[in-house]
Formats: structure tokens, C-alpha cells, sequence
């Protein structure tokens, strides 16, 4: 169902990128499967480095969780699972964790480069002031959960605990030095 609209989208930013067409040109052929459960996308690449819609066994399967998908769209690079032709898993993998969609260039066509550039930025103010936010409520609830309501253990509460369990592992092993040496006598 979500498979034509992934390979239009894959193939609006390869057209954008000769270099990615390119690194996918020596797998022409190949087919893959990306899974981000509960969804799989199916596809095949084709001689010029675009892609297709596949029917076939995927030689490839590279397999990302939601969490990753959000990571990545926050500039992150997301940690995938790749299994079959590690070589053309790894060229697909290039292309996810650098293949950017210029949501500006695209806009300007319509709207002209000015008012692109304007909702472009407007975009990212918000975007950034979404980030932030959401640091903010994440660092408050922490500081919540380890002082006001203790939830969570603080950092020192940790290296605090790490220190008495080592050093009754110490006091263990002295203890058992103590009984051999009582034994042997």
C-alpha cells in the first residue's frame, strides 16, 4: 500500500543527487526489502540508479525500529539491522543516512525562491524550538523523578551504590582468603 509512494519519494531525491545514483548503479538488479515494522518496503534498482517497486526475493533485507526512523529524521544516524548482500546493504544504508530531501529548492519552484526561503526558515524555527522543548520537558522530569518524587536514581545515588557493591565484593573476597587459610591449617 505505502510501497509506490516510498519508491516516488526515493526516486524525487535520487533524481536530485547524481552521487547516489551513482553508488547504487554497480547493484542494478538487486532487489531489497526495508522493514520498519509494521511496514515493509519492497524495491528494486534499476540500471540508471533509480528504483522500482519489487515482486522478487529480496537479496537484502535491512531492518530499522520506529524509534530509529525518528532518530534519523532528526539528523541522527539510526542503527539498522543488514542481513543478505552486505555490500549492496551498505550502499542503501549510505543513501538513508545521507540522502536529504532540499524541501526549500523544491517549495521555490512553486512559490518562488524568497517565500521558500522564508517558510524554509520558519520551518526550522519551529522544528528547533520543538527540539528544545522537548529537552526541556525531558531534563525537567528527570530532575522531577530523582528529587521531588525519587523514581529514579541520581548520579550520585549510582556511584554511591557501585562503591559499596565493590567494596563488599572486596570484603567477600578477603572473607574467602581468610576461611582457605584457616582450612589449610
Amino acid at each position: 500500500m505505502l510501497n509506490r509512494p516510498f519508491v516516488l519519494v526515493v526516486n524525487h531525491l535520487l533524481a536530485a543527487e547524481s552521487w547516489a545514483r551513482n553508488s547504487l548503479l554497480p547493484h542494478a538488479g538487486k532487489s531489497a526489502r526495508l522493514s520498519v515494522p509494521p511496514f515493509d518496503f519492497d524495491l528494486k534498482v534499476l540500471p540508471d540508479g533509480l528504483v522500482e517497486e519489487s515482486t522478487d526475493a529480496p537479496e537484502t533485507r535491512i531492518k530499522a525500529s520506529p524509534l530509529a526512523l525518528a532518530r534519523a529524521a532528526a539528523g541522527e544516524i539510526p542503527e539498522v539491522e543488514l542481513s543478505g548482500d552486505i555490500e549492496f546493504a551498505k550502499a542503501l544504508n549510505l543513501l538513508f543516512n545521507h540522502l536529504r530531501w532540499d524541501f526549500e529548492e523544491d517549495l521555490g519552484k512553486f512559490t518562488g525562491d524568497v517565500v521558500a526561503h522564508r517558510i524554509a526558515q520558519a520551518a526550522s524555527s519551529f522544528v528547533s524550538w520543538q527540539k528544545e522543548a522537548c529537552r526541556n520537558l525531558a531534563e525537567n522530569l528527570v530532575e522531577y523523578w530523582t528529587e521531588e518524587r525519587p523514581i529514579l536514581a541520581g548520579r550520585l545515588d549510582i556511584l554511591h551504590y557501585i562503591d559499596e557493591v565493590d567494596r563488599i565484593r572486596d570484603d567477600l573476597e578477603r572473607l574467602e582468603k581468610r576461611m582457605e587459610r584457616l582450612e589449610n591449617a
